[in-house]
């Protein structure tokens, strides 16, 4: 199963499936509320999702993450000298599907569900609807990602990455399903974050592969995402698709799950043809030969750290259906031998997304 990490071809029902089974693992603390959050005026989405925010995070770097063993879910902060210490909550919500934030860590990006979905659309599959939200870290507010008077949209949104100017974010949404639970796939779209304004990236071909992690690459109009084939045909390569003229151009084949380096250069990917290790590439030479990253089999969501010198990615643990937290650090020359910074065995935590900020004084 991928779910916004793991974006995989099954449908969501494996998902809820898999959240029930999980339930058992979360913890129940009680969330420091800050008394200053502020909702939409009410009813709205916000009002349904059950959105509790955290302390508002030091000045400093922070490795955020997205967890679903506990209802509600929370996304919460670590401390990058000490990944295996204390979690900082940052906000906790009924659902927090797939999440994001920018480098500067003004706002987190994430999706939530419906928790109306099969009166409002007859859709009973759970996981099926979840739209975008917006939280703003320094106002403290959170809105629905859409235009102004939105409702619940039949959605769902997943794989967000920022634009390097702010301005929208990239993503792969699933759309139209039906009461059956069929769905047309994932396709590439992007919310504008000032007016919630959405628009798909790519045309819609019925039955074609499936359209997932775009992100813009800094400096340019390009935006790299992965095409995967739509079972039962197999397959999965990185392409470039020009935002102005559509003209689309071959990265890389038999990779996956691209994740572009703060330098705007070197692409994280997961190597299709060798067990999902996660490599690196060079933008400008995709023909290269990939650095090996890790030799971790079946390695799952990542993040550079802003100085692009270390990497913290998650390790699902079949047995106890956790993730751990595995790091490499550059060398020079390569890789370091991958170390576990945070043993789920421990923490019981099934970790979906990572994203590394830095919050200025």
């Amino acid at each position: 199963m991928e779910s916004s990490t793991r974006i995989g071809v099954g449908t969501a029902l494996t998902a809820a499936l898999a959240l029930g089974a999980l339930g058992a693992c979360g913890q129940d603390d009680p969330v420091d509320v800050d008394a200053g959050i502020e909702l939409d005026a009410g009813p709205t989405p916000i009002d349904e999702i059950g959105f509790v925010a955290g302390d508002p995070l030091p000045a400093g770097t922070w490795l955020l993450a997205n967890e679903w063993a506990g209802t509600p879910n929370q996304v919460f902060a670590l401390d990058p000298a000490d990944l295996g210490g204390v979690a900082r909550t940052v906000f906790r919500s009924t659902r927090v599907w797939s999440m994001a934030a920018p480098p500067d860590g003004r706002a987190v990006v994430f999706s939530s569900n419906d928790p109306l979905q099969a009166e409002r659309f007859g859709v009973t599959i759970g996981d099926a609807i979840q739209n975008s939200f917006w939280f703003d870290t320094r106002a403290r507010t959170v809105r629905l990602l859409a235009p102004a008077g939105s409702g619940w949209a039949n959605v769902n949104d997943e794989a967000f990455r920022v634009a390097p100017d702010g301005a929208h974010v990239y993503l792969s949404r699933r759309y139209d399903f039906t009461a059956e639970g069929a769905f047309q796939g994932w396709r590439l779209g992007r919310l504008g974050v000032a007016d919630g304004g959405f628009e798909f990236l790519r045309p819609d071909v019925a039955g074609g592969p499936f359209e997932l992690r775009p992100q813009q690459v800094p400096g340019t109009r390009e935006v790299l995402f992965e095409l995967r084939a739509r079972p039962p045909a197999t397959g999965s390569a990185l392409h470039a698709r020009h935002l102005d003229t559509g003209a689309e151009r071959l990265v890389r084949d038999g990779s996956g799950r691209p994740n572009l380096g703060p330098d705007g250069r070197r692409v994280l990917f997961a190597d299709r043809t060798d067990q999902q290790r996660l490599k690196t590439f060079d933008l400008q030479a995709p023909g290269d030969p990939a650095v090996p990253v890790s030799p971790t089999a079946g390695a799952g969501d990542a993040a550079w750290s802003p100085d692009g010198e270390t990497i913290v990615y998650t390790v699902f643990d079949s047995a106890r259906s956790c993730d751990h937290l595995e790091r490499v650090v550059w060398t020079g020359a390569g890789w370091s031998a991958p170390e576990r910074v945070r043993d789920c065995a421990q923490t019981g935590e099934f970790i979906t997304n990572l994203a590394w900020v830095t919050i200025a004084p």
